[in-house]
């Protein structure tokens, strides 16, 4: 029988031994103050600055923002129940969607979760649309390449290199 407890703990090992055990930073925010914050470690608290977050022009923290948030927060409540494929589309992010592309003269606008779904989402479905070398990608998408960019690459050009073997006789 499988020791799943020796196989997963060596694996964990590995990884530490290897230096690539993520571990994240514990961090608490300080509203009127960014992008300072309070990192909590073992050993206590530590004042911080945060620049590599999604929040780079420090719109959290705007109280245009945060009174929309509090409104909402009223009107239906936090968190949001799931994702849409689940739970549904909230009325709120449609509406963001429709003025965003608004503001771009576009047709429409999709959110995403993070850049890294946006990334991965954007290249799968070029991947499918079109025969495009996976270098074009990398210059098309240079300004934000990133983790999730670099592993939807990897999928793309696997897929070509599968897409260009010879059929099996």
């Amino acid at each position: 029988m499988m020791d799943y407890d020796t196989y997963f703990r060596e694996r964990l090992e590995a990884l530490h031994q290897e230096g690539r055990y993520r571990v994240f930073a514990e961090l608490k925010r300080r509203c009127g103050a960014y992008p300072a914050a309070d990192q909590f470690t073992g050993q206590g608290t530590r004042d911080v600055t945060v620049w590599c977050s999604n929040d780079y022009l420090g719109m959290s923290q705007h109280p245009a923002v945060r009174a929309a948030m509090h409104e909402a927060i009223e009107a239906v409540g936090a968190g949001s129940g799931g994702t849409r494929n689940i739970a549904g589309t909230t009325h709120y992010h449609v509406e963001l969607e429709a003025e965003l592309a608004d503001l771009h003269g576009k047709e429409a606008a999709l959110l995403f979760t993070s850049a890294y779904i946006a990334n991965d989402s954007t290249l799968a479905t070029l991947q499918r649309l079109a025969d495009l070398d996976p270098r074009t990608l990398a210059i098309m998408h240079g300004s934000s390449l990133n983790r999730g960019c670099a592993d939807a690459l990897r999928r793309f050009a696997a897929g070509l290199a599968a897409q260009r073997l010879p059929a099996a006789a």
